[in-house]
């Protein structure tokens, strides 16, 4: 039981993190019909700007984690303008290989900035387990957690009671309608890409604090967050979260009581299941066309 308890916390603590990103992924494609494989990459920038602005330029360590999260606005803005704008309305493969391209660039690019050797930071968040009734407990996972709640109810109450909230609502609910009602769906798309990133940066900016390290592999844990979405459905924001925690408790039981060389083997297995029962995922709507 008590094996169970300490997997049940890391694998909701691993769960957050897939599901800010999934929820990246979600914004981006209810607002714009873009699914962008390289959101896992913008996290790795988030962690690679916050060395940038913390042991590279020297400035606080809680200062440099704001000014981090800062940028992903601008570097959302930038790699939307960049590689997506130009390419709506070509349809769902053209973009799709564009932000694939588009993650190849970014790994390159930060390779020739930071070199390909890991960077080490140093947190100044307090490490340790609790170990209540003999259980140990991280105390970053139990940080992560709180952070990913903290950040899921921004965002909840930013759609549902703001002005340009509702309209990525609307947006994504019938993009033409939305954009004959007078909404400016640039502006939308611009939002969602801002938003989207900073999701992926908060990310990065937690597991730099957690793993007190940081390289391009980062990146890679972008490919759970694909489970994630699809498991969520892809255009549920609250799938997204779901599918998330889903996917963090396949790992974090899989590796936990069998071994963590099958961990992705089992999420994916998980996402071959689902697609198989239920394609359109546990909060997806079944599409119904007329022929």
């Amino acid at each position: 039981m008590t094996q169970f308890v300490q997997f049940l916390v890391i694998g909701i603590s691993k769960g957050a993190i897939y599901g800010l990103i999934a929820l990246g992924f979600v914004l981006v494609f209810k607002a714009t019909r873009v699914f962008n494989y390289a959101q896992g990459h913008l996290m790795m920038v988030g962690a690679y700007m916050l060395i940038t602005f913390g042991p590279i330029l020297k400035m606080n360590t809680w200062v440099s984690m704001v000014v981090a999260l800062a940028s992903a606005v601008v570097i959302g803005l930038a790699f939307e303008f960049l590689f997506v704008r130009a390419l709506l309305g070509l349809g769902f493969l053209a973009i799709v290989m564009a932000t694939i391209g588009a993650a190849l660039i970014i790994e390159s690019v930060v390779q020739m900035v930071f070199g390909t050797y890991d960077r080490a930071y140093t947190t100044p968040i307090a490490q340790g387990v609790y170990k209540p009734w003999g259980v140990n407990i991280s105390k970053f996972d139990l940080l992560t957690i709180i952070v990913a709640l903290v950040v899921i109810g921004i965002f909840g109450v930013f759609f549902r009671f703001t002005s340009i909230g509702l309209q990525m609502r609307a947006a994504a609910e019938n993009n033409e309608a939305a954009a004959l009602s007078g909404i400016s769906i640039k502006r939308v798309s611009m939002v969602a890409w801002g938003i989207s990133t900073i999701l992926a940066f908060v990310c990065g900016i937690i597991l730099a604090n957690k793993t007190q390290n940081v390289n391009i592999e980062l990146s890679g844990l972008g490919l759970y967050a694909f489970p994630a979405v699809v498991i969520g459905g892809l255009e549920s924001v609250p799938g997204a979260i779901a599918g998330g925690m889903v996917v963090g408790l396949l790992e974090a039981f899989s590796g936990g009581y069998i071994n963590t060389d099958v961990s992705q083997a089992v999420v994916y297995g998980g996402l071959l299941v689902m697609l198989l029962l239920r394609p359109y995922g546990l909060f997806g709507q079944k599409e119904i066309v007329r022929v």
